[in-house]
């Protein structure tokens, strides 16, 4: 079956013709949409949404750019095989963060590997397109190894105290860096910490599945097909999971949507503040609504109900008992989403209602995903967003 990880030959983009690789990275190709997408190639010719992306139902384009930079060497080949230590800087509040983790080759037919989301067959498709025109990884998929070996870790501390390979801020003013770890001793030492761990799969399910797929097909083809590019880290401070939250359509019957509410949930009119705090330290279900350009803190009429909940292990995400106890009294599931309550304030309109969820916690992450659940759809954001365009992984036969 393979070992668990393997170092491999980037290809990258050639620094020597960059002054500014913010120009160039971009964000996961699920997070940009049209306007976005504009901006990004408006900083240059470049700029690695023009790889990553169709142009329209246009795939030719992105595989044509591809082959075009490598000819004219904007983008490179390592020549020898290296892990590379991936690291992101952030401030949430008041307070600062540091995540980091290693890009890699990692083996799919690992039998633990967890997913914890379902998936859609529109952005399979589209990733299934791609991966056949580019013949490549293009953005790594995210895991997290449930094991707490400190090998990473301490070679980690060891790699940042040199000069980065890649360094550049992101438009959330967010520090990345790259060093690429080639010396033997330490990526033997990598690959034998990750051998025995379990891994769950925190972003990037449509780019596993479709790529799992194309190995399926595909597999004398290429060497190690069955190994994707991946972005893989370990529990640690740095690793944030945010809540997504819930605006509906702007429509006269949001106060339809909040009498239903009423009749299921004791609502609490709070501050803001006190409303963050109180879902912050809440053991049991809870959630924010915010309608009218007020705050309410709401829990069940009647805690009852979640005796009825199987398996048991969903009593305690409320993701999943708001999906399946609240939303079906007001049959609403079209909803726009946004990770953060200032944001959420800013864009909710008088003639729209925003619930205001519970974040995830890792633990709950591991549990539904180890024991074979699935998580409902947007039920964790992991930030920062792993960018894009630091290195890709072109198949070779």
């Amino acid at each position: 079956m393979g070992q668990t990880t393997k170092p491999f030959k980037a290809t990258h983009y050639n620094l020597n013709l960059l002054d500014d690789f913010s120009k160039v990275a971009c964000p996961p190709y699920d997070v940009i949409d049209k306007k976005r997408a504009l901006n990004l190639k408006k900083r240059s010719p470049y700029n690695y949404c023009r790889i990553n992306l169709a142009d329209g139902k246009n795939y030719n384009k992105p595989a044509r750019n591809l082959q075009k930079w490598l000819k004219e060497k904007v983008l490179v080949d390592d020549q020898k095989k290296n892990y590379y230590l991936y690291q992101q800087e952030f401030i949430i509040g008041k307070n600062k963060f540091l995540r980091y983790g290693i890009l890699c080759l990692l083996n799919m037919k690992k039998k633990k590997i967890f997913p914890h989301e379902h998936t859609l067959d529109k952005p399979k498709k589209d990733r299934k397109k791609m991966i056949t025109k580019l013949k490549a990884n293009l953005s790594p998929v995210f895991v997290i190894a449930g094991n707490t070996d400190k090998t990473l870790r301490a070679i980690s501390e060891k790699y940042i105290k040199k000069k980065p390979f890649i360094e550049f801020k992101d438009d959330e003013n967010n520090l990345n860096s790259l060093w690429k770890i080639g010396k033997k001793e330490d990526i033997e030492k990598i690959s034998s910490s990750l051998e025995a761990s379990y891994l769950i799969i925190a972003d990037g399910h449509h780019r596993f599945e479709t790529s799992f797929d194309y190995f399926k097909k595909n597999k004398n083809k290429f060497k190690n097909l069955s190994y994707i590019l991946a972005y893989l880290t370990i529990p640690q401070p740095g690793l944030v999971i945010l809540p997504i939250h819930r605006i509906t359509p702007a429509s006269t019957k949001n106060k339809e949507y909040f009498n239903k509410i009423k009749n299921r949930c004791k609502l609490e009119q709070v501050s803001q503040k006190n409303l963050e705090k109180k879902l912050k330290i809440a053991k049991n279900f809870c959630f924010g609504v915010y309608w009218n350009k007020k705050f309410y803190f709401a829990t069940l009429q009647k805690e009852g109900l979640l005796d009825t909940i199987s398996p048991a292990i969903y009593k305690k995400l409320n993701t999943y008992i708001f999906h399946n106890y609240v939303l079906p009294e007001i049959k609403c599931n079209q909803f726009a989403y946004n990770h953060s309550i200032d944001e959420v304030k800013k864009v909710t309109k008088k003639n729209q209602m925003a619930f205001i969820m519970k974040a995830v916690s890792l633990k709950a992450v591991f549990d539904i995903a180890k024991a074979g659940y699935r998580l409902p759809q947007k039920s964790t954001f992991f930030y920062p967003k792993v960018f894009s365009g630091l290195v890709l992984r072109r198949f070779r036969r």
